[in-house]
């Protein structure tokens, strides 16, 4: 089986490989979200690897659409094709192969992209966006050509990701669309703590296909998209390692301390498998438990140190885990691991009396052992 990749690792680690190819995927939203620019890195990707996209815009002239493709960083312009959908609609004359000249035929606009389709041989396919139909041509004709259209694609061995925001079809309709496709890639933002924050997740379309949780994303330019969680806690018991877990996960951070010890907060930003995310640690003192539970609020998952030579420090890290809540994903670091005296991962399963889907893993921070297999480990927790 193929697979293309999302261009995002740590999504694609989670997917096989990425989409499988060929097939046919549904980004989708009820509301106004930032599907586009899941598409563009999708198509960025592609043309990275050198490989033909063919990209279907009923909203955006394609001088506008190769504009934004560049914010991504630079491109082979000979290696994306443009389906030109929107100079009829503006009366204006265009310049590129493949035109729709009359957007009131839905006949000649399928036929168009599926000729487009079948010489150009595209790997990638990006159809922007389908409720242009939807909300203009009857609804039987329009899944009749939307259904003829997938299968053009799966013939030409392409992937084609179509986006459609819903204004016009009843939940049978939504559900029909979604039966026609492979992946249902669904989009959401959301105000959190005052900060507008964009979720995706996906739906594979079969018994034993991946299924995720929410996952945060953010853009950046020149890059693209990247999986983001803005708050990921590392906490633990007083002198268990956690600022030097934070110190070696992350290239930058600012720690706030007192004779030796953290008095406020660690902070640091890790970038890695497109992956960022932005840590936080507390201290482990308990007159400091109002600080660590104002870190706590709306946290996306928790790296619990502890320091795997002290057992009498368990029951605290029990009590962290009680302020955190049952329902944050945890991984707990058996840190210095290294040293003698200190307990098995069992023993540490044990004293934290931790469900058996919790990770436990062998960590010594000082060297940076372990701990980027914990933080892979929370991100797939949290991705579900």
């Amino acid at each position: 089986m193929t697979h293309t990749g999302t261009g995002i690792e740590i999504l694609d680690a989670k997917l096989g490989g990425g989409f499988e190819r060929p097939s046919a995927i549904l980004l989708f939203s009820d509301h106004p979200s930032e599907k586009r620019v899941f598409a563009e890195h999708f198509v960025m990707t592609g043309l990275r690897a050198g490989e033909t996209c063919l990209y279907v815009d009923f909203f955006r002239a394609p001088l506008l659409a190769r504009r934004e493709l560049a914010k991504f960083g630079e491109f082979d312009e000979s290696k994306v094709v443009f389906v030109d959908a929107t100079s009829a609609q503006m009366l204006i004359p265009s310049s590129e192969s493949y035109t729709v000249r009359d957007p009131n035929d839905l006949d000649h606009i399928m036929d168009t992209v599926e000729r487009a389709i079948r010489e150009t041989k595209p790997v990638r396919i990006v159809i922007d966006s389908m409720e242009f139909l939807a909300d203009r041509f009857p609804k039987d004709h329009v899944f009749r050509r939307w259904s003829q259209l997938l299968d053009v694609g799966r013939e030409a061995g392409a992937i084609t990701s179509y986006l459609f925001l819903n204004w016009t079809y009843g939940q049978a309709e939504v559900e029909r669309i979604e039966h026609m496709s492979d992946y249902v890639v669904e989009f959401q933002s959301r105000m959190r703590t005052g900060v507008l924050q964009h979720f995706l997740r996906i739906r594979h379309n079969r018994p034993d296909g991946v299924r995720t949780n929410w996952i945060p994303y953010t853009f950046k330019e020149l890059v693209g998209l990247t999986v983001y969680f803005p708050r990921i806690l590392v906490t633990g018991p007083f002198n268990a390692g956690k600022s030097t877990v934070v110190r070696h996960l992350c290239e930058k951070t600012i720690s706030v301390d007192r004779m030796g010890t953290t008095v406020a907060f660690d902070y640091g930003n890790v970038e890695v498998m497109g992956l960022e995310a932005e840590v936080f640690g507390t201290p482990g003192q308990e007159r400091f438990d109002f600080i660590f539970q104002i870190f706590a609020r709306e946290v996306n998952g928790v790296l619990l140190v502890i320091d795997s030579t002290r057992p009498e420090d368990f029951e605290r890290g029990r009590q962290m885990l009680d302020l955190v809540g049952r329902n944050v994903p945890v991984v707990v670091l058996a840190n210095k691991a290294d040293l003698a005296g200190a307990v098995s991962l069992d023993d540490v399963r044990r004293g934290l009396q931790l469900a058996r889907d919790v990770p436990v893993v062998p960590t010594v921070a000082t060297e940076g052992r372990g701990l980027r297999e914990a933080l892979k480990l929370l991100a797939e927790l949290i991705m579900g």
